[in-house]
């Protein structure tokens, strides 16, 4: 039974240092990307910078793009789960969009070179990883919309919300974000980017018309 539990501990070890592993090589990767571009990275590039031997690179990743693609999907998973999981919190509708909006913007600023990449919009190729990585995108969004329409369609049932389509509204409050997020990552401004969640609140929320 102590031999059992040795063995289940060393596999655990080795299963921990495997994924911390991972983690530093995709961090080097994003960084790199974001700054060169997918065409002008090579492996020897993220190898160095993560403090590995090319072959032991191909021991996490089997080439460039299947590094990238795996780096892409799993950052939007981890970007979906925290600005879905923040609305949770709140009591109440308005709160939930505020709460949303937070989480999102929060992840952008700690996540700026991931989302740089996104700006870019660099395709790499037609292969299986990239378009199973496609498809991803598509339905991440899709997904994405659908919670966000689903929030809002609550605040509508309740009549907190103006009777719009909510599907409509859930589109023009992400783009809303969307485009906040670019124009501060385009600026390289030293202000946070969560100083502008009042105003996409307010915009969404009011509009643009003066009230009399």
């Amino acid at each position: 039974m102590q031999g059992l539990t040795s063995l289940m501990e060393r596999l655990e070890r080795k299963e921990r240092e495997y994924n911390a592993r991972r983690a530093q090589i995709l961090e080097q990767a994003e960084k790199i990307f974001a700054t060169k571009g997918f065409h002008n990275v090579t492996m020897a590039e993220i190898a160095a910078a993560s403090g590995f031997s090319i072959g032991s690179l191909y021991q996490f990743f089997e080439g460039k793009e299947n590094l990238y693609t795996t780096m892409i999907s799993e950052k939007l998973d981890l970007m979906y789960a925290e600005v879905r999981k923040a609305p949770a919190a709140a009591a109440d509708v308005i709160e939930k969009i505020e709460m949303l909006i937070d989480a999102h913007l929060q992840f952008v600023e700690k996540n700026t070179n991931f989302l740089l990449l996104f700006i870019k919009g660099e395709k790499t190729s037609s292969s299986e990883d990239m378009e199973s990585l496609n498809k991803k995108l598509a339905y991440g969004y899709y997904d994405h919309i659908t919670f966000i329409e689903n929030l809002l369609k609550d605040g509508v049932d309740r009549g907190l919300l103006r009777s719009l389509p909510p599907r409509d509204m859930a589109e023009a409050l992400f783009y809303l974000i969307r485009a906040s997020s670019v124009t501060w990552m385009i600026k390289s401004t030293k202000e946070s980017l969560l100083s502008r969640k009042k105003f996409i609140m307010d915009i969404f929320l009011y509009g643009v018309k003066k009230n009399d």
